[in-house]
């Protein structure tokens, strides 16, 4: 079977990572013009090895508790008392009690929204978990 010349091209940059776009196109025989229109349209191999791998279940939850378990309160207060600010202002604006602990559950919400318009940002993942982290604990302590 005859190879492509997109599969020459693969093969030798895979064999030659480093190798640049004319020493591609001279080793196949092919244009300086079509190596380099194959590569913008696809990628390097180097991009396409070296992608990001998608996270696994443990790593999205060692994320999320690194990011709650750091202290975070200098940028942005003590998690209880921003948690009790926030359920206070969502009350007046509601005109209904929200309890501190439901803000972590609504925050979550927040973050499954978006996920529906881009599930593949791993930080709605992360920070879903970390809001039910907070508020799980919160509830824990009532």
């Amino acid at each position: 079977m005859k190879k492509s010349k997109a599969d020459k091209i693969w093969a030798y940059k895979i064999a030659n990572p480093s190798a640049t776009v004319s020493e591609v196109a001279k080793a196949t025989k092919t244009s300086y013009t079509y190596v380099t229109l194959l590569m913008k349209k696809t990628g390097t191999p180097k991009e396409i090895l070296e992608a990001p791998k998608p996270p696994k279940r443990g790593d999205i939850l060692d994320t999320a508790k690194a990011y709650v378990t750091k202290d975070r309160a200098s940028d942005h207060g003590d998690m209880e008392d921003n948690f009790e600010m926030i359920a206070d202002f969502w009350s007046t604006y509601l005109d209904r009690r929200i309890a501190a602990h439901d803000v972590g559950a609504m925050m979550a919400l927040l973050k499954v929204a978006r996920i529906r318009s881009n599930y593949k940002h791993p930080d709605n993942w992360v920070d879903g978990a970390g809001y039910m982290a907070c508020g799980g604990e919160i509830a824990g302590k009532r």
